[in-house]
């Protein structure tokens, strides 16, 4: 299965979600996971199209995007992060320092 052909519907039987409630949630974290695959390789959308191991990379995304959609706490050391949240806008950062 190519990048392309993975929809909504596929990812709702990946998350084992029955119910329309979360579509365009699931819509928006699917093209998300796409993109972090783009950025990440720093290949294009086609050029990975051939690959269709990321078929299974791209759900193990959306996954963990719709299951960590919070900010996890940790009151001893008076951290709050979400490992995810923290990866994706590193790829975007310039400020290095």
């Amino acid at each position: 299965m190519n990048l392309s052909e993975i929809d909504v519907p596929l990812v709702k039987e990946n998350l084992r979600q029955d119910s329309d409630e979360d579509d365009k949630l699931i819509g928006a974290i699917l093209e998300g996971a796409k993109d972090y695959i783009v950025k990440y390789t720093g290949r294009s959308l086609e050029q990975l199209e051939e690959s269709e191991d990321l078929t299974i990379a791209v759900l193990v995304l959306v996954a963990e995007f719709y299951d960590n959609r919070t900010i996890n706490v940790n009151d001893r050391l008076n951290l709050r992060m979400n490992m995810m949240l923290e990866s994706l806008l590193g790829r975007h950062s310039v400020n290095l320092l």
